[in-house]
């Protein structure tokens, strides 16, 4: 499939199969490879075409029927990776990429979803140093986000890739303070898992949420299936940052459907605005304690929840996620019908 993208500023058809190398985008396996084309139109400006599958194994649409966001985030994250790679010079061995923050803002609507065929997704990228150290290279990706040449949204991406020692370095910066005594291969015993449709996953396996008996309601431990072919693609020294933010945004599933019940099932929960900000490294051989609040006032008919990843004595990430909810006035009609 190709799609010219003139009013974009794209001088060729953009191809969207087949995918790019997985190398070229840090994955083990190709069927977790989004990206299929890449082009520069400018001196730090890039049209990168995508191609989203509906047979996703994680990212599928939830109840409201819309496509999951977070595959714009993946997308990000793939871009970022592949464009330092093929138009910065950054050596495809040896380098480590760091994230640092992300935000994500999507037309109310939602995401677009075919359950026949992939959508293709062209990613309209400028990238913006942030260090002005020769020896450091790190930036800004800004995207705008085009399904079928429509605009959906909008989004932030900041990193910084740093070579072995600079990486050493960084990775023990604020590591949390653990007792290696209480390290452990499964940090999540003794725990139970929630329900997939709680989170807003289909398969159990998919569950990152596990409730820990004397655990406040408002906190719930991370559970992780090191096997599990999305979250854990390749090996890595640390919990990944895509596992701890995908932990948040279960979380703020769970929460939303406690704090509004029966009635979540009428209006299911859709973000539309995400903030995230990455601190330190999570260790995988220790609990993480995944802590979830309602914002105060999101908006009108909006829900908000506040969400972080807490390890020892260090928040790992924390979270800002904004999407629809029930109105006041569906509230109070359901009241109505079920006393």
């Amino acid at each position: 499939m190709e799609i010219v993208n003139n009013a974009l500023g794209s001088t060729r058809r953009l191809r969207f199969a087949p995918t790019v190398e997985r190398r070229l985008v840090h994955k083990a396996a190709d069927s977790q490879v989004l990206l299929t084309d890449a082009e520069q139109v400018g001196a730090d400006r890039f049209l990168v075409a995508a191609a989203w599958s509906p047979d996703h194994l994680l990212y599928r649409p939830g109840p409201s029927g819309a496509g999951d966001p977070t595959l714009l985030v993946e997308s990000m994250r793939q871009s970022a990776i592949y464009l330092s790679h093929t138009f910065y010079g950054i050596p495809a061995d040896g380098q480590h990429f760091v994230l640092s923050h992300l935000s994500t803002d999507i037309v109310p609507r939602g995401l677009p979803f075919d359950e026949s065929a992939a959508l293709p997704v062209v990613l309209d990228v400028t990238c913006v140093r942030t260090s002005t150290r020769p020896d450091r290279f790190s930036m800004q990706l800004s995207v705008s986000l085009y399904i079928h040449g429509r605009w959906y949204g909008r989004a932030d991406f900041r990193w910084a890739v740093l070579p072995q020692g600079a990486y050493d370095v960084v990775r023990h910066r604020n590591r949390p303070a653990l007792d290696p005594a209480c390290a452990t291969d499964d940090p999540a015993a003794g725990t139970f898992a929630l329900s997939p449709g709680t989170v807003g996953r289909h398969q159990d396996r998919d569950v990152l949420l596990a409730e820990a008996p004397g655990a406040p309601e408002d906190t719930w431990r991370l559970r992780m299936d090191r096997g599990h072919p999305v979250h854990f693609d390749h090996d890595s020294d640390h919990v990944p940052g895509m596992v701890l933010l995908e932990a948040l945004n279960q979380a703020a599933h769970a929460s939303y459907a406690r704090e509004f019940g029966a009635v979540s099932r009428l209006v299911p929960w859709m973000v539309s605005s995400l903030e995230a900000e990455f601190n330190c490294f999570g260790e995988l051989d220790h609990p993480i304690d995944i802590i979830v609040r309602p914002l105060p006032e999101p908006g009108p008919s909006r829900a908000g929840f506040e969400a972080a990843a807490v390890q020892g004595d260090r928040t790992l990430t924390s979270a800002r996620f904004v999407g629809a909810a029930p109105s006041w006035t569906l509230l109070a009609d359901w009241e109505a019908v079920t006393c």
